[in-house]
């Protein structure tokens, strides 16, 4: 009976663990490899982008977007980039440009992600990042510009590496 109950004791600690139980995980429904079409089912208020940006380093482009959503309290742009994996990066980006949030932003991301891995500021830009295994998000401002955080895969990473 003390070796079930140790096995038990285990496996819910495994199981309620800060990793990302999902490893697919993106930001919200989203996850990654998936097409534009099931992005645009999970999320309701989504449609194709009319004038899809795109991401050099992860030759992906941002075919569906969400033109506002509130979240925090605070108005996003929320833009869904593929590349020929399918879903690679969700990016929120803030519409306004003051940096107001920082801290706030900052502080909700490292309650559910836990301490950044780096963090780097002065008074006109500030960077933070996390990794919860195999998901990464960084949240940055830069003087003038809007707040945007970026959901990442690593698995993107590991790929583009080879």
């Amino acid at each position: 009976m003390k070796y079930i109950t140790i096995i038990l004791i285990s496996l819910m600690l495994g199981a309620s663990g800060h990793a990302n139980s999902n490893d697919k995980a993106l930001w919200g429904k989203s996850e990654y490899g998936m097409t534009p079409a099931q992005v645009l089912k999970a999320f309701p208020d989504a449609h194709k982008n009319p004038n899809p940006d795109r991401v050099a380093l992860s030759n992906s482009t941002s075919k569906v977007i969400i033109p506002s959503k509130r979240i925090f309290n605070i108005d996003f742009n929320i833009s869904f980039f593929f590349n020929n994996t399918g879903l690679v990066q969700v990016t929120l980006k803030s519409k306004g440009t003051s940096g107001s949030h920082a801290q706030h932003l900052t502080s909700l991301l490292t309650g559910k992600y836990g301490k950044p891995i780096e963090i780097k500021e002065n008074k006109y830009y500030k960077d933070v990042d996390w990794y919860d295994a195999p998901l990464s998000i960084s949240y940055s401002w830069y003087m003038d510009t809007p707040e945007i955080i970026i959901y990442g895969h690593s698995r993107y990473d590991a790929m583009n590496s080879l």
